[in-house]
């Protein structure tokens, strides 16, 4: 039986848990393509079933830890082993399907062993003592580690694993201040030579000071009158 004390924190792992499902799916939906149909990558496919069997298997434990009378360690051993062959399935498909494991994806792999391994380990010694509040915290610290991972799974899926805080800031500081809107000064947007684009009525735009600029000779342009553009 879990101690009383721990009572909140497996409620808020398991709303928790219930909520990134929620947003693991619609991560997912953002590329449905990926995941079926002729252009399915099973990479993809792989790295969406590893965060799934992550953020359930936290979900399953939050609520066994809620129910009056569970024993957490009998659940520990079921969802440990449970998760375990799940990934080792994980990696043969990966592997058969590209003669290899990627690294990204290897150590993605290797934390889900790794985290799967200690929840085994835990299980294991809180069967042989249900009432030991140490075994019970290790399981909680465990269950954010699951929770981080399918975060990160998660966040992968939707195609932003180079994105960083830092890279962000990055990006902001070096963008050009002025992209994408005209001068201030009221200017004609200019062509790809450099010069802006004369009128249609043949006059050449006016400067910044309201002038037309200056032609060949020195001298500022005037209109043409109407009879100077009658043929003789």
């Amino acid at each position: 039986m879990v101690p009383l004390s721990f009572h909140d924190f497996f409620v808020g792992c398991a709303t928790v848990a219930g909520a990134l499902i929620g947003l693991l799916f619609v991560a997912v939906s953002v590329s449905p393509e990926k995941l079926t149909g002729d252009k399915a990558r099973t990479d993809h496919q792989v790295r969406a079933a590893a965060a799934f069997s992550a953020l359930v298997n936290t979900l399953v434990i939050a609520l066994v830890a809620l129910l009056p009378g569970a024993r957490l360690g009998e659940a520990g051993l079921i969802l440990a082993a449970a998760g375990l062959a799940t990934t080792a399935i994980l990696i043969i498909v990966l592997y058969r399907e590209h003669g290899r494991v990627p690294r990204g994806d290897g150590s993605m792999f290797i934390i889900l062993l790794v985290l799967y391994g200690l929840q085994l380990a835990n299980a294991i010694k809180l069967e042989a003592a249900p009432h030991d509040v140490s075994r019970v915290n290790d399981q909680g610290l465990l269950a954010i580690g699951f929770f981080l991972f399918g975060i990160a799974r998660a966040w992968q899926l939707v195609g932003a694993r180079e994105f960083t805080l830092a890279s962000a800031v990055a990006a902001m500081i070096h963008r050009p201040g002025g992209e994408g809107m005209d001068r201030a000064g009221g200017d004609s947007p200019h062509r790809a030579d450099g010069e802006r684009p004369h009128r249609a009525d043949g006059e050449r735009p006016l400067g910044a000071d309201g002038e037309r600029p200056l032609g060949a000779d020195g001298e500022r342009p005037g209109r043409p009158s109407p009879g100077s553009l009658e043929e003789p």
